[in-house]
């Protein structure tokens, strides 16, 4: 893997982001409406039960912030194909880690940009303070859901590469089933016994159960904590491998033509 290649490929990337307009709009304008809509839905619950929107304030900002670490990355890789750009880069020479390294460091900039956003809107209009009260489990809750949302990306990616770009809805719509199996605003003890094994493996559902803890003022579980990453970390190891995997074989078959046409 060349740095510079990386670079230019991140450089590439953000010059892109920055003039496709409707990307902008799409990855500022509807997390930030959004947390203002349940910021306002918070206000208004606190003479009902503030705790109550609190969390689902709170949730929507993890929720906001793992889809645009995992979509970003989904959605630069769909527009290479559909635009046939990525034949060129791969023609420049550019390795199929240095391509997917490049996109979730871009994806990882533009996700952090949006989460001091919200987070700075949330303090400044609804005075969320629970998320800078405990700034450490905080910290650890946001890098275990940007981990497990790179490794989703990664996954999605090999998926489409394998299976043709006709399946690149995956890139929007696939996080949704995962977020709903990770029990954003309910327990896993909500989903019938057979599915609960399932939902305590989703790469998400530690780091919500903990999100709920953390925006209702209850204490912090550190096994828990540990357990969301250790899940995370391992979707990623995971997906790099049949990332890879997909890579080549498309590679070795000259889908990668195909792909990119």
């Amino acid at each position: 893997m060349k740095i510079n290649r990386v670079i230019a490929l991140i450089y590439y990337d953000m010059l892109v982001f920055s003039r496709a307009k409707w990307r902008v709009m799409e990855m500022f304008y509807f997390p930030i409406t959004t947390v203002v809509m349940w910021g306002l839905f918070s206000s208004y619950m606190k003479s009902f039960a503030a705790e109550a929107g609190l969390i689902v304030l709170v949730l929507n900002i993890f929720w906001n912030f793992a889809s645009v670490a995992q979509s970003n990355t989904n959605m630069q890789i769909m527009d290479d194909s559909w635009s046939g750009s990525i034949k060129q880069l791969l023609i420049s020479g550019i390795k199929e880690s240095e391509y997917i390294f490049a996109r979730i460091i871009s994806t990882t900039a533009i996700s952090v940009a949006l989460l001091a956003l919200m987070l700075s809107v949330s303090l400044y209009m609804f005075d969320l303070r629970v998320i800078f009260e405990k700034p450490a489990a905080s910290a650890m809750l946001f890098l275990s859901t940007l981990v497990a949302s790179i490794a989703m990306s990664v996954i999605i990616a090999a998926f489409i590469i394998t299976a043709g770009k006709e399946y690149g809805f995956l890139s929007w719509t696939m996080l949704q089933i995962f977020i709903l199996l990770s029990a954003p605003f309910y327990p896993v003890s909500v989903f019938p016994d057979w599915l609960q094994p399932i939902t305590t493996l989703m790469p998400y559902t530690a780091t919500f159960e903990n999100a709920r803890a953390l925006a209702s003022g209850s204490a912090i579980d550190n096994g828990l904590l540990a357990q969301g990453l250790l899940i995370s970390v391992s979707y990623l190891a995971l997906s790099l491998p049949a990332y890879f995997y997909a890579f080549k074989r498309a590679r070795k078959t000259g889908y990668l033509v195909k792909f990119g046409s």
